[in-house]
């Protein structure tokens, strides 16, 4: 067989999936550039957004007596401060999310159920990763650089990832289009 009909062969054997892949590409490259790059989305959208998340951080810290303010995207007291820069917000995961669920060969209304679900459920972990990072913070100074970076984010990422196959196992494979 010749590699071009081995190639043409592979195309087709497995145009499905390489459908789901170049749309999931796209659509996370998309939101990405939207989200994370273009700067009035940033600074207009993104950026007030995780002032917001600093204020809900404060609060949930307040209420166990901690004395929080939170000044921008600041979270400060007495005794710990931490900035939420950009990829602490979680909008990188639900962008993952996201492209999951709109590349994927299924009804509409399964999708819309799908970000309905699992992009506030995302960030509500999120919400309770930063609150969690806040307590590492104060009580382990010394570890928590590689709490943030190696524990935290990889626990977001798999949340994601087991909402995704949730939503697909509940939800996409039951409306799958063909």
């Amino acid at each position: 067989m010749l590699p071009s009909e081995r190639v043409t062969n592979f195309l087709t054997a497995n145009r499905k999936p390489l459908r789901f892949l170049a749309l999931f590409v796209l659509i996370f490259a998309t939101c990405y550039l939207l989200f994370g790059v273009i700067p009035r989305v940033r600074l207009g959208v993104i950026n007030p957004y995780t002032e917001f998340l600093a204020n809900a951080v404060a609060a949930i810290i307040n209420l166990f007596g901690a004395g929080a303010v939170a000044n921008g995207a600041l979270v400060s007291s007495p005794r710990y401060s931490m900035d939420i820069a950009m990829g602490c917000d979680g909008v990188e995961a639900s962008c993952l999310y996201l492209a999951g669920v709109l590349a994927f060969p299924t009804s509409w209304r399964a999708r819309l159920i799908g970000l309905a679900i699992g992009v506030p459920l995302i960030q509500a972990i999120n919400l309770a990763r930063l609150v969690g990072l806040y307590y590492v913070g104060m009580y382990l100074p010394s570890v928590a650089d590689q709490i943030h970076d190696y524990v935290a984010q990889t626990i977001v990422i798999l949340l994601s990832t087991a909402i995704l196959i949730f939503w697909l196992e509940r939800f996409g494979v039951r409306h799958q289009r063909a």
